[in-house]
């Protein structure tokens, strides 16, 4: 049994194209009182904030691949949090490339933002760095007593791509990332108590996109849960909200997944909804 306290909350429920009420992708796992932030997309530290959560709490990052909606808000969250008195390096997790990223699109990108602020004496430069670890292989990624993350790969896009699995004594929480269908996400689902996963649009959509080979369809997902026995399931990622004028959308795709799968209780995503498990 668990005896910690483990909630989940969707920062951004979107995708790439700015909508008003969503977020890019961004969610947060808190484990007692540790904050663990998985993607980091647009308007993600806007959101945090409004939330509740100022970004110098946040303990951990977990980056599933490395298109810019999921990773546009990292250099903000990271120079923030320094700004605001972060101590220590924050560890980021992610994909081969990952170290680049930080190093081009945050040291190098704002050196004289840096350096004035330094040279005024009010911040230490060692607290903007980070602690990055490049996942090359499948299985554990990280392990504390408190809890474990395994990573699992799939093909999306021709890029370095994890999915993140996240133990907490006898509960899991699984945060899958765009991907293509993949079998292999029945056994990395099993069981899950919250499953977060992609729904990018319905096959009819991608067949009129030319990035719809990279993503799951709604049907994909329900046999996916169903087969892996997933209690609760939140679709995300709705791209094909920014190409139609159809308000329920999501909540369609969420009604087809029931239909595969009835026994578990599915949600469409919005910014801020929130579980307690």
């Amino acid at each position: 049994m668990s005896s910690s306290s483990v909630s989940v909350q969707v920062i951004g429920s979107g995708a790439v194209r700015a909508l008003p009420e969503r977020g890019g992708p961004c969610y947060l796992v808190t484990i007692d009182d540790r904050q663990l932030l998985f993607d980091c997309g647009r308007c993600a530290v806007h959101n945090l904030h409004r939330l509740g959560t100022p970004v110098e709490s946040i303990d951990e990052v977990y980056l599933t691949h490395l298109h810019f909606d999921h990773i546009c808000d990292l250099p903000l969250l990271l120079l923030l949090s320094w700004n605001n008195g972060r101590e220590g390096r924050l560890p980021i997790f992610g994909p081969r490339g990952t170290s680049h990223f930080l190093e081009t699109g945050v040291r190098q990108a704002y050196v004289d933002d840096v350096n004035s602020r330094i040279s005024h004496g009010n911040r230490v430069r060692d607290n903007l760095d980070w602690a990055a670890t490049e996942i090359t292989s499948e299985g554990l990624v990280y392990g504390k007593s408190q809890y474990q993350i395994e990573a699992l790969a799939t093909a999306h896009a021709g890029l370095a791509n994890w999915n993140y699995r996240i133990t907490i004594g006898d509960k899991v929480v699984v945060i899958t990332s765009d991907s293509e269908p993949d079998q292999r996400l029945v056994e990395f689902c099993r069981d899950a108590d919250l499953l977060l996963i992609e729904c990018s649009g319905t096959k009819a959509f991608y067949e009129s996109v030319a990035f719809g080979g990279w993503h799951i369809t709604p049907e994909d997902v329900g046999q996916i849960a169903r087969d892996a026995g997933a209690k609760q399931v939140v679709l995300k990622h709705f791209v094909m909200e920014s190409f139609t004028d159809d308000p329920h959308v999501a909540e369609s795709m969420a009604q087809t997944v029931r239909g595969i799968h009835p026994e578990g209780k599915i949600f469409a995503a919005t910014d801020g909804l929130r579980f307690e498990l």
